[in-house]
């Protein structure tokens, strides 16, 4: 009797807790209103094309470039069986900005055969790369490789680091055997992300070294008291299967928007 009224004590005090906590409370992100817009879009890729801080609002800010697989003309070149749109200035919160500051020129987002996914990745790796519709692995002289895009879709090294920039078959090996769905990757020597030279068209790169480390500084602790308060960000965002109503509502009430390639503030 002893133990059982023991037990019963403890429960009370278990459930008392539970309920006295406050649920966790997720900041949406522009990432989040993207997976939204485009969940009947079955292949896409979503780069975070620049970031900044602007300081007379204190908003934190972020800019994409979103790249559709959707054909647009039937009889055009294989480039128009791609839409790119490349988003306004996003008001992020200060917990996605700390998130994503390693992930400048960075795949942030990106969909594969209706499959959501939001670990950073370099630029195409999870669409493009490695894909043999879109090129293939040629090889050096001293016996590393890199990936070439066939002729007809030599304008996606555009899209990413530009054509200078080689992807080379071990790194992409590397990440396919630890990375991939599994967690964020820059390369095995962090040669990817916001320290690369490779973003060289990010207005991010040409902020003085000041200016970086006191944002990097106010978004550490304009984070954490937004954590300490219930806050947390959506990056974990489930891609489960959507109703039919429910996709078929957010289609509908995206589909003008999608048109104009930013989104309201």
């Amino acid at each position: 009797m002893k133990i059982f009224k023991t037990l019963l004590i403890l429960s009370a005090l278990l459930l008392l807790n539970a309920c006295g906590q406050e649920p966790r409370k997720y900041i949406k992100t522009p990432l989040d209103q993207i997976a939204m817009m485009y969940m009947n879009t079955q292949n896409y890729s979503v780069v975070l094309a620049d970031m900044d801080f602007n300081k007379d609002t204190n908003k934190y800010l972020h800019k994409y470039k979103i790249i559709l697989e959707e054909k647009t003309n039937t009889t055009a070149s294989l480039e128009d069986d791609f839409t790119i749109k490349l988003t306004n200035w996003e008001n992020v919160s200060a917990i996605t900005f700390e998130e994503h500051q390693k992930d400048l020129g960075m795949t942030v987002l990106s969909k594969k055969n209706g499959v959501l996914d939001k670990k950073a990745t370099p630029a195409g790796y999870n669409s493009y790369v490695g894909n043999s519709k879109y090129g293939n692995w040629q090889q050096q002289s001293n016996g590393t490789s890199f990936w070439v895009y066939y002729v007809q879709y030599r304008f996606m090294s555009s899209l990413f680091y530009g054509s200078s920039h080689r992807y080379y078959r071990n790194d992409y090996n590397y990440y396919r055997t630890n990375h991939y769905g599994r967690s964020n990757y820059y390369g095995r020597t962090n040669t990817f992300g916001t320290s690369t030279y490779k973003n060289s068209n990010a207005s991010w790169n040409s902020k003085p070294q000041t200016f970086k480390d006191n944002v990097r500084s106010n978004v550490k602790r304009s984070s954490s008291a937004l954590k300490s308060q219930g806050y947390s960000s959506s990056r974990s965002y489930n891609s489960t299967r959507q109703t039919s109503r429910n996709s078929n509502r957010y289609s509908n009430s995206s589909s003008s928007r999608s048109r104009s390639g930013g989104f309201g503030k």
